[in-house]
């Protein structure tokens, strides 16, 4: 089958090279570097992701469920795997011998992944999720029940304590309130951890920071350092940006399928929400809300054609939107038309989507459907094509 351009994403591999390095340089030289590559690697694609992280020196991977464990360990990946999520306790012996670590939030949990390897004579190794003020998964590191619960845990025969780790909420904020909770964070992590090694408990890896916390408070780094959203070229915050060179992986591209011009007072799309004002030329593009374009960007977001801004105008379909090219009197059926990323010199950053939306940028990339096939580029050149259907 010949290749579809119809809607695609370009991936550029040279900026997720660029960004590692940044990061990496931001740590310690002897501070490890864990990919975060869940949700299919933040939309760019678990796969390829991985395996660049792995060529570029990334010492772990990091997934939120089973599924996206194996897929790893399917393609080949043999870094260490840890799964940030639940698992159920059924899985421990899959995960063992897929080498795959598992996060451990409740010494609950701890029993029964233990009593899961009864009897089989294998050991999970497994990363301790500490709640230090996400309020989500973790024991409460101020609970004066934790470190006897600690304890206990680690001297499961079945279960190898390698890491213990937190999730910062708030380190992507400059405000000197948010700053100091961060900070109240950390030392709650870091009174748990040297309790533990008063009491002879060692872990090989100690992991607080997220992208805002590895850039911002290196201070924070220990062992092990979690980049994320920063891995993939996008400020943890609007508060942060401009501040440090990342540059984003994605390019979200769509073509021309239809031109036609109007007349004034011409209604556009399902619930004539657009009126034309006057002679215009109207451009059909395929892409819509099914390919992951949210409709709540109707009339309200333009995209770049030959390096200039067209609005969208009326609502956007489900498979098709339409935009104003009567400035664009170049534009031509099969164009490639930007609907974030950048166009020569020209960008739409995919902030701005999120900012109109009214979410943050972690969600329009997730939320790329997998009918849109992703391609990975060095430089101009093309090394891949991930096709999720075909």
């Amino acid at each position: 089958m010949k290749l579809l351009k119809r809607t695609w994403a370009d991936i550029s591999m040279d900026n997720l090279s660029h960004n590692y390095h940044l990061l990496r340089a931001a740590i310690p030289a002897d501070c490890r570097f864990l990919g975060v590559v869940k949700a299919d690697a933040y939309g760019h694609g678990a796969v390829p992701v991985s395996r660049q992280l792995v060529d570029l020196g990334a010492d772990y991977l990091a997934v939120s469920n089973m599924e996206e464990a194996v897929q790893l360990r399917r393609s080949y990946i043999r870094l260490p795997i840890l799964i940030l999520g639940y698992t159920p306790a059924f899985y421990a012996e899959d995960m063992v011998d897929m080498g795959i670590r598992q996060e451990v939030h409740s010494l609950e949990y701890a029993r029964q992944l233990s009593d899961a390897l009864a009897g089989t004579g294998k050991r999970l190794k497994i990363h301790i999720k500490l709640d230090t003020g996400m309020s989500r998964l973790g024991f409460f590191a101020n609970d004066p029940r934790t470190l006897d619960e600690l304890r206990e845990l680690c001297a499961m025969e079945s279960l190898v304590p390698e890491g213990i780790f937190t999730h910062f909420s708030v380190a992507d904020s400059l405000d000197p309130a948010d700053q100091a909770f961060t900070a109240a964070q950390f030392s709650e992590f870091t009174a748990v951890t040297d309790a533990l090694a008063a009491d002879g408990v060692q872990f090989k890896f100690r992991h607080c920071c997220n992208s805002a916390a590895t850039l911002l408070h290196p201070e924070y780094a220990l062992d092990m350092v979690r980049p994320g959203i920063a891995t993939y070229g996008i400020t943890p915050s609007e508060e942060l940006a401009g501040r440090f060179d990342l540059r984003p992986l994605m390019s979200l591209r769509t073509t021309v399928a239809q031109i036609r011009p109007f007349q004034p007072d011409v209604g556009v799309s399902y619930g004539r929400a657009y009126t034309t004002p006057s002679e215009r030329t109207l451009a059909v593009l395929a892409i819509g809300y099914a390919d992951g374009l949210s409709r709540s960007l109707s009339n309200r977001i333009s995209f770049l054609l030959h390096g200039k801004r067209v609005p969208v105008v009326g609502r956007i379909c489900m498979d098709m939107c339409m935009v104003d090219v009567t400035d664009v009197p170049e534009a031509r059926v099969g164009d490639v038309v930007t609907v974030f990323g950048t166009d020569g010199d020209a960008a739409i950053p995919v902030d701005d989507l999120a900012r109109l939306t009214g979410t943050i940028p972690y969600e329009i990339l997730c939320s790329i459907n997998k009918r849109t096939p992703r391609f990975y580029l060095d430089g101009e050149q093309r090394m891949e094509v991930l096709q999720y259907i075909v």
